[in-house]
């Protein structure tokens, strides 16, 4: 059966359509065989007409057609594109007829993102068709996926390893393994390893950057000084932490302003810039317990540290030590 309608989770029918690919022929003649069609903008005449042509010496033609079962997705009218018009299915009758009269030699995908099983078009050519839907694996599933995807890119990675990508990557699929492709290198022959983790994967250092700023705010030096420590053995330059520590203090300061004008909370994501809602709680509440007085020597001690360095009083890593210090003081 040459039709295949795959749907759900973006990077697994990515993945699924390039299987597909390796069906069209020689690798040279691939792109003279493959089409790749908007389901917005195509027609039912357009899509007939391409798919009716024979290959170029090749096995098959490959013709990709995207979005368009989305399209008939059952929609809320208040939100935005409301309901289609009901004439967009006629556009599209006989559709599965003609599929069941293709050449043999078309090979006809449709791909979408997550479907209903109501879907009006999924319902016509679900029995003309090898319907595959793809859900991003959650959970324990999830770290047998990273795990088996390690293996096919020759790597091991450990149990640590594992909890940290699961924690700060997540089930972004196509994230993931761009970071396993690039861990897997770095480590070699070895397995991929905790401190790998850490040293490569950007949500993973920047989680580590934001816990060691607001170690130094909140003056809780001793956890401060082992996130900094470990922050600059991976390479974390003094310049990229004075920054970080720069920010969330001038993030701190609009915050506490915003809270005494009596701004609203649900207002201040926006009026701060800043998508996860944890960091905006974890702000508020910093700005909450911040004297103007605090504030404004933190900003100081930033300065004189700064200066410090520059004219070469003082070594980074001492000054950054120092000022973890300092900060655990100021009241």
């Amino acid at each position: 059966m040459p039709v295949f309608i795959f749907h759900g989770d973006s990077f697994l029918t990515t993945e699924a359509l390039e299987q597909l690919r390796s069906q069209v022929g020689p690798p040279e003649l691939l792109e003279a065989n493959s089409h790749r069609l908007s389901g917005e903008e195509t027609t039912l005449g357009e899509l007939q007409a391409i798919c009716s042509a024979l290959p170029f010496l090749a096995q098959n033609r490959l013709v990709v057609v995207e979005g368009l079962l989305g399209s008939f997705e059952n929609r809320d009218p208040r939100r935005r594109g409301g309901r289609r018009p009901a004439g967009h299915l006629a556009k599209w009758e006989g559709l599965e007829s003609y599929v069941g009269e293709m050449p043999p030699t078309t090979l006809l995908a449709f791909v979408d993102g997550s479907l209903r099983n109501n879907n009006p078009m999924l319902s016509r050519l679900g029995s003309k068709a090898q319907v595959q839907s793809y859900t991003a694996p959650r959970g324990e599933e999830l770290a047998r996926w990273t795990r088996n995807r390690a293996e096919m890119k020759g790597a091991r990675i450990t149990a640590g390893a594992l909890r940290l990508l699961g924690q700060y990557v997540g089930g972004n699929l196509r994230v993931l393994d761009t970071e396993l492709e690039k861990l897997a290198l770095y480590a070699d022959d070895g397995p991929i390893e905790e401190d790998h983790v850490r040293k490569l994967v950007p949500q993973v250092r920047e989680a580590s950057i934001f816990a060691a700023v607001d170690a130094i705010l909140e003056g809780r030096p001793s956890v401060a000084m082992r996130l900094l420590q470990r922050l600059r053995v991976e390479g974390a330059s003094l310049s990229y932490i004075q920054s970080m520590i720069a920010r969330q203090l001038r993030l701190v300061t609009l915050a506490k302003d915003l809270l005494e004008r009596g701004v609203a909370q649900s207002e201040m994501s926006g009026k701060l810039e800043i998508r996860a809602e944890f960091a905006v709680r974890k702000t508020l509440e910093q700005a909450r317990k911040f004297s103007w007085n605090r504030l404004k020597t933190l900003y100081q001690r930033l300065l004189e540290m700064d200066l410090a360095v520059k004219e070469g009083r003082l070594d980074e890593d001492l000054a950054l030590d120092l000022l973890v210090a300092e900060a655990a003081t100021v009241r």
